[in-house]
């Protein structure tokens, strides 16, 4: 006997697909037929189902500032300096009810796993690394929860920045992160970086060449690195906006050692358009990662939200389908195949960049599934179609 089982549900992308059966026991799904019963059972009318989003990279401690923010940030400096001013000012409290905030949001939409990057520094020193580890063990039964190491002002412009990501990786940090054009040698960053991922025997997720200069290629030594250290498939690039700046025939070649190299690349649309192109006095430059490029490439693409109100983002909600909508219309993805491809950058693609399953609805995958109000995937992504209800390893979180 399954412990639920949700009836007449449409897992394929077409309105009039056929319907199926989704069977759960003990958090995993054990069936996906026709003709299931369980110790409870949910008639889903036809709905559509779908893994459960997954947020590759957001950043909880300094959401929702916008409204405490001294001035406005034109530019990715002013940014983190209108950031670097305001963390003197956080406290533990403050920064946990803001990360409440954003995740009880994405539960709200569908989201049930995150990978949240958290800042060390001078400043900040371990503060926020211990309000997110404690958030991630108050989420545990609603939310997989995995949490990098940011050392958003560089690793070696402070004194105490190596010192506090090896303790944060001590105290239970998932992901090494790291942010190499924030200081004067990108390589020797990378080097501390990927030692201390073999040191501790974690991935690696990077936020990298944030920029439209073309000349920025931090990418290529990210690439070299995973190699080099035997960790294709481990490592994430985030934002790497300037290959779309780079021209195609060059930017191909440099697909090719991504796909090489076994790097996801995490599309951030929301910030990366509002900081891109504005220097650009004619036609300014979409700012985004070339995703189509990518993927031809063989390169696993990945779409998250990034920030939320603050100095780089004044912009969000918690929806991670706002990132996906905007990616799809920057991107030129209008057909039905290739909407569907952005979903997969929510769920599929997610997970393989992250190691947590295969992000679908599929026999002896965790029970993470979200059901909307529609018949229609396309609806989900266009028209945001509510949840109906949503599970997390099986146990009912919406």
């Amino acid at each position: 006997m399954f412990d639920v089982v949700l009836n007449n549900v449409r897992l394929t992308p077409v309105k009039d697909g056929p319907t199926t059966d989704i069977g759960i026991k003990d958090g995993r799904i054990a069936a996906v037929e026709t003709g299931l019963q369980g110790a409870v059972s949910v008639d889903e009318g036809g709905r559509f189902a779908n893994g459960g989003f997954m947020e590759s990279h957001l950043h909880l401690e300094k959401a929702f500032l916008l409204d405490s923010m001294p001035r406005d940030a034109h530019t990715l400096a002013d940014a983190i300096d209108i950031t670097g001013e305001m963390k003197r000012g956080f406290t533990c409290e403050d920064m946990a009810k803001r990360a409440c905030k954003v995740l009880d949001r994405e539960i709200a939409f569908g989201t049930t796993a995150v990978r949240a990057h958290v800042e060390v520094d001078d400043t900040l020193q371990l503060k926020a690394m211990q309000t997110v580890l404690r958030l991630r063990e108050e989420y545990r039964d609603r939310l997989r929860f995995q949490v990098a190491v940011f050392p958003q002002e560089g690793i070696f412009r402070q004194s105490n920045v190596k010192q506090f990501m090896h303790a944060s990786l001590e105290m239970g940090a998932d992901v090494v992160g790291g942010i190499p054009y924030n200081d004067p040698d990108p390589a020797e960053h990378l080097d501390f970086v990927f030692a201390l991922a073999e040191e501790f025997h974690k991935p690696v997720d990077v936020h990298i060449d944030l920029s439209d200069n073309p000349e920025q290629l931090d990418i290529l030594s990210l690439a070299d690195h995973a190699i080099a250290h035997g960790m294709q498939g481990s490592v994430s690039a985030g934002h790497m906006t300037s290959l779309g700046s780079v021209p195609l025939d060059k930017a191909a070649r440099i697909a090719d050692r991504i796909a090489e190299a076994g790097i996801s690349v995490v599309c951030l649309p929301m910030t990366d358009v509002y900081l891109n192109g504005r220097d650009d006095l004619q036609a300014p430059r979409r700012g985004i990662t070339p995703v189509r490029l990518l993927q031809q490439h063989g390169v696993n693409v990945v779409v998250a939200t990034n920030n939320i109100q603050n100095a780089f983002t004044p912009f969000g909600n918690g929806d991670p389908l706002n990132a996906a909508n905007m990616l799809a219309e920057m991107a030129h993805f209008g057909s039905a195949e290739q909407q569907h491809d952005v979903m997969d950058m929510l769920t599929v693609n997610a997970a393989k960049a992250n190691h947590m399953g295969s992000g679908a609805i599929e026999k002896g995958q965790s029970a993470n599934i979200v059901v909307f109000d529609t018949r229609n995937e396309r609806d989900v992504l266009l028209e945001h179609a509510p949840v109906w209800m949503s599970f997390y390893e099986g146990k009912r979180v919406n």
